[in-house]
């Protein structure tokens, strides 16, 4: 019996589970052979990776097998906190861990529960985190992450479709505009599947043209990579849609009538101009020859001229944008862009020519429109103080062909979701809103930004009360953690919780952030490798790898990495392929038992049975309120009540041997493409920015808080130069851009010896870029070791010099250079551009909270 047992362990065994090495989450099956990883591959039989694995995935062999990782509690032993500081880590016991833990934490709950942050990226398991730190009593849970994510683009995703996430429809795109993005090449996301469907597209002629200060992975694969200033893509997609409404008179007419708020009429003053009694917004009726309220049957209505309303002159809102984007002329858009004007006419008549405005397609027995040409943009051009009104802009480019989706056009993510659990819905005068993300109590960190809150004095560290036309503040803690007495916070920080988030490398000068760390009473980190902001925490807590644990990609997550348009609905499972190492533990096993020792556990359960659906599904599922369950307990009821919901049955074990992927069900056109079917009307006019601007004026003006500008708070946008375009310090007369590498991402992925021996081969990834005509002013050669200098710090490393840079700009690849004690794998190479973005107010979109990430820079050659 022995020797079967030990046969039986030397014999390969192919388990299906999920890849984490970046947060796209792709089926994989993964190779062991006595009880360790040898190999993994795509799972053949899920379409998240179509029997497809990256690089990222492939590494994840050496993650799990790392020397440096952390496999014990670690204590901090040196009282003196800050960058580079050693914490002197002892080793402790769990039980020694566990006390220290619980004991500070019940004091800050009992002073004031609301000093907790919870700051957590492991995106499929926040509503548990979530769970407990709204059970412990704190509002403050929050991604923390920011400037790498959008609050701008996520706010635009939620108010024109319904979603938190957008991409081209690459499988019927034929024009396909990337504008800081990387959609289908390695660097967005879906990373397998969008770049199966990109290499699709490309083959059957698909155009391809990116936006971008550098010749990035996708530029270089590009048709045509058009060179951009940093931070001025709004003022590029402003003069597009002017040539679009003005030079050429191009429009899709009947979808900005029926499904856009183009038609309302506007007053002199800005608003709606309103039916008495109903207070509907009101339209003129060209065939009626009158005003009507929107929502009344209208054969035609006007989109432009000017009408007497109740004595009173007014004008369509597209009327209206019409004139606004005539200031933005191919001349002058050239001169900020550095995009010559010519060229912005060709791609402007290109994109209108191949949206095929008047176009059909059948999808379910039925014509539907048909706009194969598409914008899509992501971190690259709204990651600046102007991000909010960029992103209007460049999803006017869209609006005003039609391409929203419907096939070929931009497609939300799922504005219709399966079972109905969440649906763009008819909010306030018509317009789409998202109840949905307000249903789920905020978990997840995204908000309804539709219709706006009202304005308050700010009760938590995202600063909502102050942003109510946002709809994600992940970067607030940092200014409002610093100094809560600017922001007339009633409390400030006293603990905070770590899970995969590295801050100190993801945000503005690291020296800014470090000092409101060091102010912390307590900081409890879990972590694989003790990184550059888990070098803060008193106690750190080991974490397991994905190949070690379980969880389950949860069906109620609108931001959910799924690839929009036709294909199934599915959700991921993650289960371990091996034991982790003595004495590991899940680390949410972990947080499960800290609140039950805390006493918040009965509540903890009864939110996870909220967020987690098992409320709405779960039946004889539910967590019962005082027991304590393992993330393998609630996982499996999970996956048996949605089983149970499709397949009549809940046999999760037999699934769990099979696949990792819960099937629900293949997507109904009306799911696919939602454009064709959703009675909802996205705005082109921000009609509620008006009275939202008036109220936060109100409030910070009560507080003493007169720096707080209120001025962008307009209903049609307008390029603002970023902080960096004025006037600089003698010298510093470059700009700074930064673009994604497919293999290193979101400073995951850089302590990995098999990706770093990769990058270490390559003539770019851990290189300053630098154009050739540049690096002769200055004498740089490639290969020098050049320092780049802002006036908010110093980064060193070796130059390429190159054609594929703007001209004004040093390019960085990746966010590297690290300099934690427990990265000796990455420390010190490439360089981490964030440490050259000053820290302030001014970097601060005062719409949506967006983080600027332009900076001015010198570069010279060093010795080395």
């Amino acid at each position: 019996m022995a020797r079967r047992r030990q046969q039986a362990a030397r014999e390969e065994t192919w388990i299906p589970t999920t890849c984490h090495g970046c947060f796209n989450s792709c089926a994989i099956r993964v190779r062991t052979q006595d009880g360790r990883v040898t190999g993994l591959r795509g799972d053949p039989d899920v379409v998240s990776s179509r029997g497809k694995a990256c690089g990222k995935a492939l590494a994840r062999i050496a993650d799990l097998y790392d020397p440096n990782r952390v496999t014990t509690p670690l204590k901090r032993t040196n009282p003196v906190k800050g960058l580079g500081v050693d914490p002197r880590w002892q080793p402790i016991s769990w039980d020694e861990a566990m006390d220290t833990i619980v004991g500070k934490l019940d004091a800050v709950r009992k002073d004031d529960p609301r000093k907790l942050v919870f700051a957590d990226f492991d995106q499929f398991n926040m509503y548990v985190s979530a769970a407990f730190t709204r059970a412990f009593g704190s509002p403050n849970f929050t991604f923390i992450n920011a400037t790498y994510c959008g609050s701008g683009l996520h706010t635009q995703f939620m108010l024109t479709h319904g979603t938190v996430n957008s991409e081209v429809d690459l499988r019927l795109c034929n024009y396909i505009l990337l504008c800081g993005s990387q959609l289908g090449l390695g660097a967005n996301n879906n990373t397998l599947q969008a770049i199966a469907h990109m290499a699709d597209a490309r083959r059957r002629g698909a155009r391809l043209v990116v936006i971008d200060p550098i010749c990035s992975h996708a530029a270089a694969k590009a048709d045509e990579w058009v060179p951009i200033l940093p931070g001025t893509d709004g003022a590029f997609a402003l003069g597009m849609v002017n040539v679009l409404l003005n030079e050429l008179g191009i429009c899709d007419a009947e979808f900005l009538k029926r499904r856009t708020n183009g038609p309302y009429l506007i007053g002199d003053d800005g608003h709606y101009v309103r039916e008495e009694g109903s207070l509907q917004p009101l339209v003129w009726d060209l065939e009626a020859g009158e005003v009507r309220p929107y929502d009344a049957p209208v054969k035609d209505y006007a989109l432009e001229g000017s009408f007497l309303v109740g004595g009173k002159t007014c004008r369509p809102a597209f009327a209206l944008l019409k004139e606004h984007v005539r200031a933005y002329s191919p001349e002058n858009v050239a001169e900020i862009t550095t995009i010559p004007a010519e060229t912005i006419r060709r791609l402007a008549k290109e994109f209108a020519e191949a949206a095929q405005i008047g176009a059909t397609t059948e999808l379910g027995g039925r014509a539907v429109p048909f706009r194969p040409a598409a914008i899509e943009w992501k971190r690259g051009a709204s990651a600046h103080k102007n991000g909010m009104f960029t992103c209007i802009a460049l999803q006017l480019m869209n609006i005003v062909v039609g391409a929203m989706d419907v096939p070929g056009g931009e497609l939300g993510t799922n504005p219709i979701g399966p079972f109905n659990l969440w649906r763009a819905e008819k909010g306030p005068d018509g317009i789409l809103t998202v109840p949905a993300l307000e249903r789920m109590g905020r978990w997840d960190g995204f908000m309804a930004p539709y219709p706006p809150i009202e304005a308050r004095p700010p009760d938590t560290f995202d600063l909502r009360g102050l942003f109510p036309v946002s709809g994600f503040l992940a970067s607030m803690p940092h200014y409002s953690m610093h100094d809560p007495e600017r922001f007339h916070l009633p409390y400030q920080p006293a603990a905070l919780i770590l899970c995969r988030t590295n801050f100190l490398m993801s945000f503005h000068d690291p020296n800014a952030i470090a000092e409101w760390l060091g102010k912390l009473d307590f900081i409890l980190a879990f972590a694989r490798q003790v990184d550059e902001t888990s070098e803060f925490a008193d106690i750190v807590l080991p974490e397991t790898h994905d190949f070690e644990r379980y969880w389950l990609f949860p069906a109620n997550q609108p931001a959910g990495m799924i690839v929009p348009g036709p294909g199934p609905w599915h959700m991921q499972i993650c289960q371990p392929v091996v034991a982790p190492p003595a004495g590991l533990r899940n680390w949410l096993d972990v947080l499960m038992e800290i609140g039950k020792r805390l006493g918040i556990l009965g509540e903890m359960n009864a939110i996870i049975n909220q967020w987690g659906m098992l409320e709405a599904i779960g039946g004889d599922k539910k967590l019962e309120r005082e027991q304590l369950y393992t993330a393998e307990e609630i996982c499996k009821r999970q996956v048996g009540a949605i089983r149970r919901i499709i397949e009549g049955k809940d046999h999760e074990d037999a699934l769990f041997q099979r696949t990792s992927s819960i099937h629900l069900y293949e997507k109904t056109p009306e799911e696919a493409y939602a454009g064709t079917v959703l009675d909802v009307r996205i705005p082109i006019y921000y009609e509620h920015f008006i009275e939202a601007g008036q109220q936060v004026e109100k409030v910070t003006r009560q507080l003493g808080m007169d720096w707080w500008d209120t001025s962008w708070y307009r209903p049609l946008p307008d390029w603002h130069p970023c902080s960096a375009y004025a006037a600089p310090p003698p010298g510093y007369d470059l700009f700074l851009a930064n673009s994604k590498l497919p293999l290193l991402g979101h400073t995951i992925n850089s302590e990995n010896a098999w990706v770093d021996d990769i990058a270490t081969r390559s003539p770019l990834d851990y290189r300053i870029l630098l154009h050739t005509s540049a690096a002769e002013k200055r004498g740089i050669r490639d290969g020098d070791r050049v320092c780049v200098e802002s006036t908010a710090g110093k980064v060193q490393g070796r130059v390429r010099v190159t054609e594929c840079v703007h001209p004004q700009v040093v390019g960085t690849l990746g966010i590297l250079g690290h300099w934690a004690h427990g990265k000796p794998i990455s420390r010190g190479k490439g360089v981490n551009s964030n440490s050259l973005q000053p820290f302030g107010w001014d970097m601060v979109d005062p719409l949506s909270g967006q983080i600027d990430v332009c900076a001015r820079v010198k570069i010279y050659k060093v010795q080395g």
